[in-house]
């Protein structure tokens, strides 16, 4: 009993001192609580399993670390007028076009369309995601691979290989291949505000080479703590002049979700609303879908 009195009593200084080093005396940081709360203060000392703040009023208060579900820095990007705005919640795709930002490892997300088209995503490495989804129908299914990477803050890129298919090779289609197309995206500026340019190459049969270049882009742009603004395009057969054009613009809804299970303790879901193009069906055709990330 009494070394394992010890070692416990050890194990604690160890990981006290080591949250004490994390965290810099006279920096300012946002903590958030396991039911989702934040409190915002500058940072004074971690000793007894509590952390002592200057909360924004001036105020010393101590916090037991056991509440805490994430911690971060103050910067200009995440406190705005003393509100703590959560990262993009979903920055890794516009409503179907990827972005060049990727998943972390063990990062995820599903996500559907009017509950009939379901999605799934992973991330496998810090680099590398997969994912896939399909309907009950069988059609359109999918599946992706995804290699991200930053070559500066404000410029990112990204490469993978994107497939739609016929997955029981049901309804007459010749082809169970519909979208076999390696693609290359570029994304200038951060997760909140940010543009894509890419271009994919479509090599299912039966396509004449004029009809295999596809260019997409996409864009986000945050309007508020829990809203952006989202669009993407798609342009297939872009050198011909009868190209198709599929996509338009909507908004996302943000809601973050703190829970033990999630990754660093934090989850979320967005909702989304898309007015979506398309000449070939003369009309537009609102689009609703949601997300939750895990």
């Amino acid at each position: 009993m009494k070394n394992l009195f010890l070692t416990l009593l050890f194990a604690f200084l160890i990981i006290n001192n080591t949250y004490c080093q994390s965290k810099i005396a006279g920096k300012k940081y946002i903590f958030e609580f396991r039911d989702g709360t934040t409190i915002i203060g500058t940072f004074i000392k971690a000793e007894s399993g509590n952390i002592y703040i200057n909360d924004l009023e001036g105020e010393e208060v101590y916090i037991p670390k056991v509440m805490i579900a994430q911690t971060h820095e103050v910067t200009s990007d995440n406190l705005k007028d003393g509100e703590y705005w959560f990262p993009n919640l979903h920055d890794s795709r516009y409503f179907f076009s990827p972005s060049a930002f990727g998943l972390e490892k063990g990062e995820g997300y599903y996500s559907h369309s009017y509950w009939l088209l379901w999605q799934a995503q992973w991330g496998v490495t810090d680099e590398f995601s997969i994912g896939g989804g399909t309907t009950p129908w069988g059609i359109p299914s999918s599946v992706n691979a995804k290699f991200s990477f930053n070559v500066t803050k404000s410029l990112h890129y990204a490469f993978g290989w994107f497939y739609v298919g016929n997955l029981f090779g049901l309804y007459g289609i010749e082809s169970d291949a519909l979208v076999n197309m390696p693609y290359l995206v570029l994304t200038s500026g951060n997760k909140n505000n940010n543009f894509t340019f890419g271009a994919g190459y479509n090599i299912t049969p039966n396509l004449n080479p004029s009809q295999r270049t596809v260019v997409n882009v996409g864009g986000t742009f945050r309007t508020n703590r829990r809203f952006a603004f989202v669009f993407e395009g798609w342009v297939f057969n872009p050198a011909d002049q009868d190209f198709t054009l599929l996509g338009g613009p909507g908004i996302r809804y943000f809601r973050k979700i703190n829970r033990v299970t999630a990754k660093n303790g934090a989850g979320a879901s967005t909702w989304d609303f898309q007015l979506l193009m398309n000449p070939e069906m003369e009309g537009v055709i609102p689009m609703f879908g949601a997300s939750r990330k895990f």
